[in-house]
């Protein structure tokens, strides 16, 4: 089969033929359609996101068909399934033409979502359903997130209105809070702005805001924290800075 390969941290990219993986016990073979490409798909790349030997494939999540498996009962229920999935940790990725999984590590696509839809079901919606998840059972009254034109982003748009739960978006560019203002969100500041950090504190104070997602984390959590109501939690789950 060809893969993409990495030989070390930071690495150059190299197109490589390899032998098709067999699934052991518990796993599934999966013969990969579409597979995106995440930042944190770029910090592991990095060398600075999980742990990994080299060489190793790339690719966090992605979306195929289950073509073989190992010994099990969940492995045979996947069988010829169409599939979300994502590799084991520390094992080859989705950027491969077959990945070997786990076979709790698939997830069956119903027919009308689509292999593109499959492949980017799994990062940025299970992350943005367990941050609200977090909110609700630390009795947060309201959030602040600083990557909030991502995707992941505007994920949580959605998945804070639906909840009644305010959501502070931070952005670095004006026409990202005139474009995520049309999409719904009712609470969008520039960190660009020269009085973003005044903004920040006062909006966070008037909503108590106690959970702060933090995407970009260096100079940026200081910031943040600053601006933050008393009792706060900062989440930070990514390095994009």
């Amino acid at each position: 089969m060809n893969a993409i390969r990495q030989h070390k941290p930071g690495g150059a990219l190299s197109y490589e033929v390899m032998d098709v993986p067999r699934p052991g016990p518990g796993e599934v073979l999966v013969k990969m359609d579409a597979a995106p490409l995440n930042p944190s798909d770029l910090a592991l790349l990095a060398g600075g996101y999980l742990d990994r030997s080299y060489p190793f494939t790339p690719g966090l999540e992605g979306s195929g068909t289950v073509v073989a498996t190992g010994s099990g009962f969940l492995p045979w229920l996947r069988s010829g399934n169409r599939v979300a999935c994502s590799p084991l940790q520390g094992r080859n990725g989705t950027w491969a033409e077959y990945m070997c999984t786990s076979a709790m590590h698939v997830a069956p696509l119903p027919q009308q979502v689509s292999m593109d839809q499959g492949a980017m079901m799994l990062v940025n919606p299970m992350t943005a359903m367990a941050f609200m998840h977090l909110a609700k059972k630390g009795r947060h009254q309201a959030l602040v997130n600083n990557a909030a034109a991502s995707s992941l982003g505007k994920m949580l748009i959605k998945l804070s209105d639906s909840k009644r739960i305010p959501l502070i978006n931070i952005v670095r560019k004006e026409e990202q809070v005139i474009a995520l203002k049309k999409g719904g969100a009712t609470y969008v500041l520039n960190s660009s702005s020269a009085t973003f950090k005044e903004d920040l504190a006062g909006l966070s104070r008037k909503l108590n805001a106690t959970l702060i997602l933090d995407a970009v984390t260096g100079s940026q959590s200081a910031l943040l924290l600053d601006a933050a109501p008393r009792g706060s939690t900062l989440l930070a789950y990514a390095r994009l800075s």
